[in-house]
C-alpha cells in the first residue's frame, strides 16, 4: 500500500499547475520601454530619455518566464494622455494603444529624435504615439530580438537568452506624460514539462493499473 501511496504522490506531482499566472501590472506612461547608454543598447536610442525606467516582468513578478512559453499581454483598463512642452496639445488614448489618430512608425517625434517604434518591423506597423510597446532583454538590460508593440493585446514566444521582458510606451518625451495602463500577463505552452490535465489523469491511471498488480505479487510472495 506503501508503494501505491507513493506512485500516487508522484502523479499528483504531475498534475500540479506549471505557474501562477495570470499576473497584473501596471505601467506607467512616463516608463521607457528599455534604457540605453553608451554601452548599453547604444544602437537602440530614441527620445530625449526623460522617462521613467521600464517595467520588468521576470519569474520574481509570478510567472514561470521559461525560453520557449507563450505570454500574452492584455489590457485591462486604463489610458494615458502624451502632453508636449511649451503649451502644445495633449494627445490621449483610451487604451494601450495610445493615440490612434497620430501614427508614428519609423518618424521623428516633436523633439526631433526618434520614438522606439522606429526600432520595430515595419510590417508591424502602423504604431501609434502612447502605445504599449515592449522588448524582451536580459538580466543586464541588453535587448535580446526586436522591439515590438503590443497595443491592447498580443502573444510572443519568449527567446532563449531573456530573463525579462521590459514594457513601457512609444514616445520621444516621457516627464509631461499623465496615466497608465493596467495590463493581464498570462504565460503558457511551449517551455514547460508539465502535462496537460488531460494528460496527467491517464498517467495517473496507467500507474495504479501498474501499482495494483505489483501489490498483489508482494502479498502472493508471503
Amino acid at each position: 500500500m506503501a508503494q501505491i501511496k507513493g506512485l500516487m504522490g508522484l502523479a499528483a506531482l504531475s498534475i500540479a499547475p506549471a505557474f501562477a499566472s495570470p499576473i497584473t501590472v501596471d505601467v506607467n506612461s512616463t516608463d521607457m520601454p528599455w534604457l540605453y547608454s553608451d554601452s548599453l543598447n547604444s544602437a537602440y536610442q530614441y527620445g530625449t530619455y526623460d522617462g521613467t525606467d521600464p517595467l520588468s516582468v521576470t519569474a520574481a513578478s509570478g510567472l514561470s518566464f521559461t525560453p520557449g512559453d507563450i505570454l500574452t499581454v492584455t489590457w485591462q483598463s486604463g489610458s494615458a494622455c502624451m502632453g508636449y512642452a511649451f503649451s502644445e496639445p495633449i494627445y490621449c488614448g483610451t487604451d494601450a494603444l495610445g493615440d490612434t489618430q497620430y501614427i508614428v512608425n519609423n518618424s521623428p517625434g516633436t523633439s526631433g529624435k526618434v520614438m522606439p517604434s522606429y526600432y520595430m518591423d515595419p510590417a508591424t506597423y502602423p504604431i501609434y504615439l502612447g502605445e504599449l510597446v515592449g522588448v524582451f532583454a536580459d538580466s543586464g538590460g541588453g535587448i535580446v530580438g526586436t522591439p515590438f508593440a503590443i497595443g491592447d493585446s498580443l502573444s510572443f514566444t519568449i527567446p532563449p537568452g531573456a530573463t525579462q521582458l521590459l514594457l513601457g510606451v512609444n514616445d520621444d518625451i516621457y516627464s509631461d506624460n499623465q496615466g497608465s495602463y493596467t495590463m493581464s500577463i498570462n504565460e503558457t505552452g511551449g517551455g514547460s514539462s508539465v502535462p496537460e490535465p488531460a494528460t496527467s489523469y491517464e498517467m495517473l491511471a496507467g500507474i495504479l493499473l501498474i501499482g495494483v498488480p505489483l501489490l498483489r505479487r508482494r502479498k502472493t510472495c508471503r
